[in-house]
């Protein structure tokens, strides 16, 4: 039996991540909730950067499917523009999500046979995907790909699955915008729970 805990620890390679106690322990908890109840799907992390926290996603699911979607390349200029402008972000901040790239991502999965790489941007990069997901990482910082994630995502969760929508309670405004958004649209509350990790994480649960 695969210690569940004991693989994501082993997982920690240094990082932010490293020092995000509350949300990777969530994430531990989650995960033993889903193997316990049986939670079919595939897991997904939409706003890979680094894979910093993919790599936990990999290896808490060794008998599953992980799409990363990502540029690899930093932001779309025109959402980076229009976040800018609504004084959402910095423009250092925008750069620094230009440091990553797909050969260190890689490096960092314990199951590479898992692995899927989604390169481009989202939602052209889905290809016509059609899958369900018991756990799915919203980590793409910007309110209309945050929003765009849980329009694909949450009708595709298994009930009781998990989206973790990072950046929710933090600077950068337009994910708490997304989410509110997106509950307008389909017009009832989401599930939901913030974290007290280092930057506001929400836990939706599909219903």
């Amino acid at each position: 039996m695969i210690n569940r805990s004991n693989t994501v620890r082993a997982a920690r390679k240094g990082g932010y991540q490293h020092s995000d106690y509350v949300r990777t322990e969530s994430f531990e908890l989650v995960v033993k909730e889903i193997y316990k109840k049986g939670i079919k799907g595939n897991t997904a992390e939409l706003g890979v950067f680094r894979g910093e926290f993919a790599q936990y996603i990999n290896a808490a699911f060794p008998d599953r499917k992980c799409y990363l979607f990502d540029t690899f390349d930093g932001f779309d200029a025109n959402e980076a523009l229009r976040e800018l402008k609504s004084g959402n972000c910095t423009d250092a901040f925008v750069q620094a999500y230009k440091q990553t790239n797909l050969v260190a991502v890689m490096k960092r999965m314990r199951y590479l046979d898992n692995i899927v790489i989604k390169q481009g941007y989202f939602p052209k990069s889905l290809e016509g995907l059609e899958e369900t997901f018991c756990f799915v990482s919203l980590d793409v910082d910007f309110e209309d790909s945050i929003y765009e994630g849980l329009k694909y995502f949450y009708p595709r969760m298994e009930q009781g699955g998990y989206i973790f929508v990072h950046d929710y309670n933090s600077d950068l405004r337009g994910v708490e915008k997304a989410v509110d958004r997106y509950e307008v649209d389909i017009g009832k509350a989401l599930y939901r729970m913030p974290l007290c990790d280092a930057n506001g994480t929400l836990v939706i649960i599909k219903g």
